[in-house]
């Protein structure tokens, strides 16, 4: 399990870096993707591997990671991400970075920029230096485990919708990137969604950003047990002007 997170009352997530320990490299890769996607509103390009501010390090397996190797992911961590608000760097086999790598890295898990997110798979988590590891949230991957949505990825596509909702184009990305969900996985988002929006009324108040969205969310849930389709209902969110619900009072002034 992952060292939890924060759930912060906003519905805010901690980004501390991540180590994925388990013996499956395409399971470990696979969930670091998910992980990443909860940082990026484009979960497809990310799950694609196409997203240009996802970065992976992969030397192969019994290849030693050097320090010059992080010395590059440093020096790219220095320029802001492309195509959003987050860079995420992932190093496959990290268990088999040398000491100096190991030390090179964490000068940057000490005092990353804002916006750099690290997932490092590793079959071992204790290869990696004590101090790596105490910058890290520890989550073992089971095998065979790789394609449930853990509690993780609930939060992360629970915060991402969440803040995308004053910003029509993202918010429309975000719920169509939910299409392939199960029934089962959707309905726990939605519901995360509800509990979410519900814990910002209490601290910010009852904006119609809100209340509108939990509205639309709340009428959405019933529709799961009658068999409408998840694809069916992320189109109602990604066009719900509730969704976007921002907008209210302009239009009423206007």
């Amino acid at each position: 399990m992952l060292s939890a997170p924060v759930w912060r009352a906003s519905g805010g997530l901690t980004p501390s870096p991540v180590i994925l320990e388990g013996s499956e490299p395409a399971a470990l890769r696979q969930e670091a993707l998910k992980l990443a996607s909860g940082w990026m509103w484009d979960e497809r390009k990310v799950l694609a591997g196409l997203h240009v501010d996802v970065s992976s390090l992969d030397n192969g397996a019994d290849a030693m990671i050097k320090v010059d190797d992080i010395r590059a992911i440093r020096r790219d961590s220095l320029l802001r991400p492309f195509d959003g608000e987050v860079k995420v760097y992932i190093i496959a086999h990290a268990h088999n970075m040398n000491v100096s790598a190991q030390n090179a890295l964490l000068r940057i898990l000490e005092e990353p920029p804002p916006y750099v997110r690290f997932v490092l798979l590793v079959q071992n988590a204790e290869a990696l230096l004590p101090t790596v590891r105490s910058r890290c949230a520890v989550r073992r991957l089971l095998p065979g485990a790789q394609g449930e949505d853990s509690q993780e990825d609930i939060i992360h596509r629970t915060e991402a919708f969440v803040d995308a909702l004053d910003d029509p184009w993202r918010r429309a990305a975000v719920a169509f990137s939910w299409d392939r969900l199960s029934r089962d996985s959707l309905q726990s988002v939605l519901e995360a969604v509800l509990a979410c929006l519900r814990g910002r009324c209490l601290q910010d108040g009852l904006k119609p950003l809100y209340t509108e969205t939990l509205d639309t969310v709340s009428r959405l849930l019933p529709s799961l047990e009658l068999n409408a389709s998840p694809g069916s209902l992320c189109g109602v969110l990604a066009v719900s002007p509730a969704a976007g619900g921002g907008d209210s009072n302009q239009t009423k002034e206007n």
